[in-house]
Parts: C-alpha cells; sequence; structure tokens
C-alpha cells in the first residue's frame, strides 16, 4: 500500500476511533456534571479535601506498582510480547501490595490508630488493586483497538461512582462513603476487561518462560527506570501538596483546591484523555509504519485548542459566579481558585495527548527532568510562598496565582521541548 493511502488510513481510522471513545467518555463525564450539584451538597469541602488525599494515595501506589509497563502494551508486535508485559505488571501489583499492606499496619499500630488499620488499610489496599488492573485492561484495550470496551468501562464506572456517593451520602457514611463508592467504582469498571485478560493467561500459558519474560523486560525496562519515575514525581507532587494544603492551611481550602482541579480536569478527560488514548495507539503505529508524526500531531494541537479556548475563558472570568450556582455557596471559593489555575490548566489541556511522545521516541529521561523541575517548583512554591505573604490577608490566592503561572510557563516550555522532538525525528526518517 503507498505511503499516502496509508497516512490517509491512519487519519479516517483515527477520528473513527476517536469518536468511538468520546461517546463513551462524554456519557461518563455528562453523569458526574449532572451529579456534582447533589454531592457537593451532600459532603462538605472539608470531607471531600479528606477523601482528595486518600485518592492521592491511591493512585501515587498504583502508579509504583505497574512499573509503568501498561504503557509499553501497545508497542510490541507480537501480541505473547506484550501479554509478558502484562503479567509482569501484576507481579510487581502483588510485591508493592504486599510492602504497601504492611508499611500501613506498621503505620496503623505505630499510631494505634484502629481505625487506620481495620477500615482505611484494606479500603486504600483494594483500590490500588483496582486500579492498576484497570489501568493494564485499559491500555490492553487500546493495543488491540478495543474503544467501544474502554467506553463501556467509563460509563459503568461513572455510574457506579456518583450514584453510590448519592446513596452513602444520604446515609451520612461522609468520606467512609467517598472511598467506598471509588472502590465499588474501580471494581465495576474492571469487569469489563476481565474476560480478555482470562483468555489471554489461557494461551500465553504455552508460550510463557522464564527466559522470555527477562528478555521482556530488559527489552521495555526504560518504562520502569525512565517513565516510572517521571510518574512518581507526579503523583508524589500532588500528595505532598495535598498535605501541605492541609497542614498550612485548612481541610477546607484544600478540598475547595481538590474540587476545582477535578472539575477544571473534566474537558481533559471527555476529550484529552479519549484523545490521548486514541493518539497512542496512533502514533504508535504510525512509528512502526515509519511515517512522519508532525501531521497528526499538529491537526491534534489545533484542534484541542479551538475546543478548548471557550469553555477556559468562561470559567477564567466567572469561576467563582459559576460555582456558586452549580454546586453551592460552600463552594464559591473553589470557583475563585478555578479562575486562577485556569491559564495552566488549559496549557495542561492541550499538551496532555501528547505527552506520550517521548515515550513513543525513547526520550522519556530527558522528559522526565522537565516534570521533576516542574513538580519540585510547584512543592516549594506552595511550601514558601505562604511563608512569603504571612500577615497578607490574600496569601492563599497570592501563593495560587504565582504557583500557576510558574506551572503555565513550565507546561508551555514542555509543549515546545515535545514539538523539537517530533521534528528531529521526522528529518532523520527523510535521511534514512
Amino acid at each position: 500500500m503507498p505511503i499516502k493511502r496509508i497516512r490517509t488510513h491512519l487519519q479516517t481510522d483515527f477520528f473513527k476511533s476517536l469518536t468511538i471513545l468520546l461517546s463513551g467518555t462524554i456519557i461518563a463525564q455528562l453523569i458526574g456534571y449532572l451529579m456534582a450539584p447533589i454531592i457537593t451538597r451532600i459532603y462538605t469541602p472539608a470531607e471531600m479535601g479528606e477523601f482528595g488525599v486518600y485518592h492521592r494515595w491511591i493512585v501515587l501506589v498504583a502508579t509504583i506498582s505497574t512499573a509503568r509497563f501498561e504503557f509499553a502494551l501497545p508497542i510490541p508486535k507480537k501480541d505473547h510480547h506484550a501479554f509478558l508485559l502484562y503479567e509482569v505488571a501484576l507481579k510487581t501489583t502483588t510485591y508493592a501490595l504486599v510492602v504497601t499492606f504492611f508499611c500501613y499496619l506498621l503505620y496503623g499500630f505505630w499510631t494505634s490508630n484502629s481505625e487506620f488499620i481495620f477500615i482505611i488499610t484494606p479500603l486504600l489496599i483494594l483500590s490500588v488493586l483496582f486500579l492498576a488492573f484497570m489501568n493494564l485492561g485499559t491500555n490492553w484495550a487500546i493495543r488491540n483497538k478495543q474503544f467501544k470496551k474502554i467506553s463501556y468501562s467509563k460509563m459503568s464506572n461513572s455510574l457506579t461512582l456518583h450514584f453510590s456517593r448519592i446513596l452513602f451520602g444520604f446515609l451520612n457514611l461522609g468520606k467512609w462513603g467517598l472511598l467506598i463508592s471509588f472502590l465499588f467504582s474501580l471494581i465495576i469498571g474492571s469487569v469489563h476487561f476481565f474476560k480478555d485478560f482470562l483468555v489471554q493467561k489461557k494461551s500465553s500459558l504455552k508460550t510463557k518462560t522464564k527466559r522470555r519474560m527477562q528478555i521482556i523486560i530488559r527489552k521495555y525496562k526504560d518504562f520502569p527506570l525512565s517513565s516510572l519515575p517521571h510518574a512518581l514525581t507526579d503523583s508524589l507532587r500532588d500528595v505532598f501538596v495535598a498535605l501541605l494544603l492541609v497542614y498550612l492551611f485548612t481541610d477546607e481550602v484544600f478540598g475547595a483546591f481538590d474540587h476545582s482541579m477535578r472539575m477544571l480536569r473534566i474537558p481533559l478527560m471527555i476529550v484529552g484523555t479519549s484523545l490521548g488514548q486514541v493518539f497512542f495507539s496512533k502514533i504508535s503505529e504510525a512509528k512502526k509504519s515509519d511515517l512522519e508524526l508532525m501531521p497528526l500531531v499538529k491537526s491534534v494541537i489545533k484542534y484541542l485548542f479551538f475546543l478548548s479556548i471557550f469553555p477556559f475563558l468562561l470559567v477564567f472570568f466567572y469561576g467563582e459566579e459559576l460555582f456558586s450556582f452549580v454546586f453551592g455557596e460552600q463552594w464559591a471559593f473553589s470557583g475563585r481558585l478555578s479562575e486562577i489555575m485556569t491559564p495552566w490548566l488549559w496549557a495542561n489541556f492541550i499538551i496532555s495527548p501528547i505527552s506520550v511522545i517521548p515515550l513513543v521516541l525513547g526520550k522519556q529521561r530527558s522528559f522526565f527532568i522537565i516534570g521533576l523541575i516542574s513538580s519540585v517548583l510547584q512543592i516549594a512554591s506552595f511550601y514558601f510562598l505562604p511563608i512569603v505573604f504571612d500577615g497578607s490577608s490574600n496569601k492563599i490566592e497570592l501563593t495560587f496565582i504565582i504557583s500557576s503561572w510558574i506551572q503555565f510557563g513550565i507546561t508551555f516550555y514542555s509543549l515546545f521541548y515535545i514539538y523539537s522532538l517530533i521534528k528531529k525525528n521526522d528529518r532523520q526518517r527523510v535521511r534514512e
């Protein structure tokens, strides 16, 4: 097949796959939008803040547990090689959960906190397990272009999460209702990938050997060695930011910040994540076929820019009023933080889908350094700025304003760095 026809086929298939994935994602997020005004009137910012801290711990441990091998699943040419990575990731998850379980128990006994031992620890461990499996299943589905399955998983996950939150809220379970509903949603979302795993597991028994697993680990070692530190830095940053905001301000301030982040990331969840998953599949395919990457990347950036400019401008000018009206007066400050953070999260929305480029091009290490600098600056700003502005009546707003613009600058630098990687790759392709 001529190169031009292959490229046209890839672009057509790209938007077809994106439409399928977007339909499920939009429905899933629409459920969240419709339920949010009810949920925010049942739970307080402090309760949402407590859950937000636990949620960030869950994401941190889940990130460590799979060693980022899930993002390598779409890359191998042979299915049985990819499934070996799947099984390696499950093994590392098991080891990570055992270590985490004993660490949590030690902490619980050290602090004499029976609530942490008997309630929080099981909930956190199970949540990590199902989140890790859901991430692996999603990337296996990306490999096999099963985008409908991913859509069904997202919709059932969202339905379970929000309806159970409302139910447990009416039962006055507080933060426990938020934690339990999150676990239930992960279990339901993971079910869609379980059958494929069992089928592939049965067929892989004929080809799996210890030596083959060692070879495949060595071949894709850059994912745990380079991509994992990058993701780990992001997750640790989120945990440290949560702890700093709770310690230097209050649970309510962190709850407002966390709610603002989740609401502003909804466009990313609706479009950016779906686009990123399809883009990862297509850019990997284009790289294998030795095609130019720049046309596909440019079309994605233009699409995201024009799609996002109006909603982000609306929040930038009227965030406080919108949040007060939709979520209730107690969330007005969350709306004010949304106004402040809009430029940063708008830039993050544009760059997020194409951030897989360094993975595909084998440039995880250099991209990790940029992520590390970003994380260090964010943690430092949330630690030092409240001290600098101590005594000021608006120190919280000043802290968020400066921190957000710093992140805006770094995010745009990352965009230009990725752009330079693509140009270099395409130039080398022409020479060869």
